[in-house]
């Protein structure tokens, strides 16, 4: 168990690395969205080894954030997904706020920067 455990943890930490993204989806898939050529065949074949592992540890973590998802005040999407809503994450211990995709969990925009309120997009 414990060289599963190790291992998970070392492809997350290469996923993460490589900016690699993991999102668990409700039909049980697991979507990667991968820069352009970081996603290597060795690295994919891992992360099919790993799907049932990745999905039991990934998922708690959405079902988290779908909980804490806010509504944008707007009805325009927020994000090339479509979503209308967003997740905000604190970030650099609690400094800084990164809003992610409610939906794809993909960046958006920093709402809090440094303690200091700063939307680039606007609202």
């Amino acid at each position: 168990m414990t060289n599963t455990i190790s291992a998970l943890g070392e492809l997350l930490a290469i996923c993460h690395a490589h900016s690699i993204r993991l999102i668990p989806n409700d039909a049980g898939n697991l979507i990667i969205d991968a820069p352009q050529g970081m996603l290597t065949p060795e690295l994919l074949e891992q992360l099919k080894v790993q799907k049932a592992a990745l999905l039991a540890h990934l998922q708690p973590r959405r079902l988290h954030e779908a909980r804490h998802a806010t509504p944008a005040p707007v009805a325009k999407p927020v994000c090339r997904c479509g979503s209308t809503t967003w997740v905000d994450v604190a970030i650099h211990d609690g400094q800084s706020t990164r809003r992610d995709c409610a939906r794809c969990g993909r960046f958006i925009d920093f709402s809090r920067w440094y303690g200091t309120d700063a939307l680039q997009a606007g609202e």
